[in-house]
């Protein structure tokens, strides 16, 4: 085994990655790679802006697609993180619907922008499999933290499974 410095790993990883390996503890699971598809549309300035897994929405995506990446992270009962990010860092290229310690939230990046806030979330366990799930928030506003400017996140729908972490 090479004896690598953390830094000389991490421009070889994709951000994504870094997000889930923090929010999941940096521990090791035995389920397997969790796949997210959906969409999120947000309005800024009157404007429209939607990011989407592909094929409106259906297409599944996991950690390391190209162009649309998705994970997601169950740490406890409850608790659940959606990610999903374009690659381009161009436009809406990030959303983060969370729900953590009884505080459902979302952080929304445009550009190099982040904007956060409160958020209703709701998680609907499939009947069928305990690890899949519909994730959905919205509607709600997000604020950029400097200056209070706003977005409006007015619908985040996504189908997750095998979320890393535990139920």
């Amino acid at each position: 085994m090479i004896d690598l410095p953390r830094r000389a790993l991490t421009p070889a990883l994709p951000p994504l990655f870094w997000v889930v390996l923090w929010s999941s503890g940096g521990g090791c699971y035995d389920n397997p790679e969790p796949q997210v598809s959906g969409k999120a549309v947000v309005t800024l300035d009157g404007q429209e802006l939607v990011i989407d897994t592909g094929d409106n929405g259906t297409k599944v995506v996991d950690l390391y697609d190209d162009g649309v990446s998705g994970a997601c992270v169950v740490r406890r009962e409850g608790e659940i993180s959606v990610v999903v990010e374009r690659d381009d860092k161009a436009g809406f290229w990030h959303i983060n619907p969370m729900a953590q310690d009884g505080r459902p939230h979302v952080s929304v990046t445009i550009d190099a922008d982040l904007y956060q806030g409160p958020c209703a979330i709701t998680v609907e366990e499939q009947p069928t499999d305990i690890y899949e799930a519909d994730v959905t928030a919205g509607p709600c506003d997000a604020i950029r933290l400097f200056d209070g400017a706003k977005v409006r996140l007015e619908t985040a729908t996504f189908h997750v499974r095998d979320c890393l972490g535990t139920k």
